[in-house]
């Protein structure tokens, strides 16, 4: 279900297409994505924009029917027309979501990712030795900033955006 518009539904298959309503489930269709939905383990694989229902944030894999390809990644797209056209932000992520949220008020087209910094080798078999660094992307992630190192996930809490990040080294007693 759409977070934000209760009218809208998507169901997700192991292939490449996806089943979508716009009105309550009369009637549906089929929107094509470039990545069936990713085996990796990541979720959301869907995000949803709070004020424009057309825009979606998939993340699929690639190259992973077998975990252990060395290419194996997950790939984060982004969509403005409910799915007719897909564009790429982003390989090698563990989450991608608009940074707008019903109170979080920010740039509408900013994207936040959880990005790993080395962007090789399967995913699947990623250990703590390939940190994931919060980026942020303004425009559709055409402009993008690395805001934390090591980064253990982030929510978005009324107004606030709130970040989880590893330092080291760190010492307990």
């Amino acid at each position: 279900m759409h977070r934000y518009a209760p009218e809208r539904a998507y169901l997700i298959t192991d292939s490449k297409t996806i089943y979508t309503t716009v009105d309550t489930g009369r009637s549906w269709f089929t929107v094509d994505v470039d990545y069936p939905a990713n085996n990796l383990g990541i979720y959301p694989i869907m995000s949803f924009h709070p004020q424009e229902s057309d825009w979606l944030i998939w993340i699929g894999s690639a190259d992973c029917t077998d975990l252990r390809n060395p290419n194996c990644r997950a790939e984060a797209l982004y969509t403005t027309d409910n799915g007719k056209r897909w564009y790429g932000i982003e390989s090698y992520v563990k989450l991608c979501a608009w940074a707008r949220d019903t109170d979080l008020k920010i740039d509408r087209r900013l994207i936040l990712c959880q990005s790993y910094r080395d962007k090789k080798g399967s995913q699947a078999m990623f250990s703590m030795s390939n940190p994931v660094q919060l980026v942020e992307g303004t425009d559709f992630y055409k402009e993008k900033v690395k805001l934390f190192d090591n980064v253990v996930g982030f929510t978005k809490f009324s107004e606030y955006l709130i970040v989880a990040e590893v330092r080291y080294p760190f010492y307990c007693s």
